[in-house]
């Protein structure tokens, strides 16, 4: 009879232990957060597909929307630029959650119509913005969908678009790609340190 009951604590035991490493694999996978500041969704649709390169494993939330940040081992953090400027929320992020971010940025990317060689301003800008060296940084293309713009800010790109004689069009520079590549990117730094 004791011997019986042995053997139904020690199979239960294995069964907490196998669960709890269970657990522990599941936080490991959500460990990972994304999180992105964006104004007419490109940066949203890039942090995607960013998660997407890294296997599905990152949350993927809006700067705004992130609350605590404890239990994230691992930042991504992403940005539109606009007028030059990193997107409003992700400043306000960055002025608020910055102690928090020491040590958990593993890389940064911005979205914005400009050339890469430029975009390396935006990107050292963000960088600086965070306080810390992230491992990776990437710049990628945006969308323009006139239907979606502000009124102020449709009247602002078409100024532009004036200004430099271009037509003032829909357009379309994301790069499902080269985000997914970022993401694989990104991922075996990270499992590299662990």
């Amino acid at each position: 009879m004791k011997f019986r009951g042995l053997v139904c604590l020690i199979a239960v035991m294995i069964c907490l232990l196998s669960l709890l490493k269970c657990m522990e694999a599941r936080n490991d996978d959500k460990n990972i957060v994304i999180i992105y500041a964006s104004r007419y969704g490109s940066t949203a649709q890039t942090a995607k597909w960013v998660a997407e390169g890294m296997e599905g494993k990152p949350k993927v939330t809006a700067a705004k929307e992130a609350g605590d940040l404890a239990s994230y081992g691992v930042v991504v953090l992403g940005s539109g630029i606009y007028g030059g400027q990193l997107h409003k929320d992700m400043q306000a992020f960055l002025d608020e959650k910055k102690g928090e971010l020491k040590n958990k940025i593993v890389a940064l990317f911005v979205v914005c119509g400009s050339p890469p060689d430029y975009a390396q301003g935006y990107l050292d800008m963000f960088d600086e913005k965070c306080g810390v060296q992230p491992i990776l940084m990437r710049s990628f293309g945006g969308w323009i969908k006139k239907e979606l713009l502000s009124p102020e800010d449709y009247k602002i790109l078409e100024g532009y678009y004036k200004s430099i004689n271009q037509p003032f069009e829909d357009s379309d520079d994301t790069d499902k790609p080269k985000c997914v590549q970022f993401g694989k990117e990104i991922f075996k730094v990270i499992s590299n340190l662990h």
